[in-house]
């Protein structure tokens, strides 16, 4: 029998292999849900799918893939006459939005507790130092961006994947609502950060029935001034 090499593993191969790599229809997708979400186009705006291509230096099919996905994801939608163009929410579609989260953002944020760990504590602070920023600034896309971020990771520990998925998909879809429609002053921001406060501070402290407890609340007070029309009057709204 031929000797064996010396300096090698029988049990781990010679060539690793390759981290997976975006595909190109997915860098397309994260330019135009980045595009959406800060509100670079306005609800109803048409995508031309040529037009984006040559802004992007890409062919048209990861653009019409891409579009595909966010029409998937409730962002964008396709009619007879218009073409694809910016989804529209309608209050009532928004408030649903909100019964939904509360039905499974607080289980999310209860179960991602037990995981949490300090590094998440520190960006959970990060996101909220950048969002008092934000608001004393008075760039509120931003802190709708931050505020968005921040409920994100909260519950990013949750090991029911279908239901970080959802959650997501409903935050986005929120906050294209938020980037186009709730564009001036927002007098509730100090409040809401405190309410962000109270919930991390569940959180860092492992007790996660009153960091559900308390998502549940801040969602049903922000509903509540959806619902008031007190956002659309007077501010954004970022939650």
């Amino acid at each position: 029998m031929a000797p064996r090499p010396q300096g090698k593993s029988p049990d781990r191969p010679a060539v690793m292999p390759l981290r997976e790599r975006i595909s190109l229809s997915d860098e397309v997708y994260g330019a135009l849900r980045s595009a959406l979400l800060s509100g670079a186009f306005g609800p109803g705006a048409q995508l031309h799918e040529s037009e984006i291509a040559v802004q992007l230096g890409v062919s048209k099919t990861p653009v019409r893939e891409a579009i595909s996905t966010l029409r998937a994801k409730g962002l964008v939608t396709s009619g007879t006459t218009r073409g694809t163009v910016v989804a529209e929410l309608d209050d009532e579609v928004v408030c649903q939005l909100y019964e939904t989260r509360m039905l499974l953002e607080p289980e999310a944020v209860r179960q991602a507790t037990w995981l949490a760990d300090a590094r998440l504590i520190s960006r959970a602070r990060r996101l909220l130092a950048a969002s008092e920023q934000h608001g004393k600034s008075q760039d509120f896309n931003a802190l709708s961006c931050s505020n968005r971020d921040f409920h994100e990771l909260l519950y990013e520990r949750c090991r029911n994947k279908i239901m970080r998925t959802m959650l997501n998909d409903m935050r986005d879809q929120v906050q294209l609502v938020a980037a186009n429609q709730w564009r001036r002053t927002s007098p509730t921001w100090e409040l809401e950060r405190a309410e962000h406060l109270g919930i991390l501070g569940a959180v860092e402290a492992g007790d996660g029935e009153l960091a559900a407890c308390l998502s549940r609340e801040h969602l049903e007070r922000a509903a509540v001034r959806v619902q008031n029309h007190d956002v659309r009057d007077d501010g954004q709204q970022g939650s």
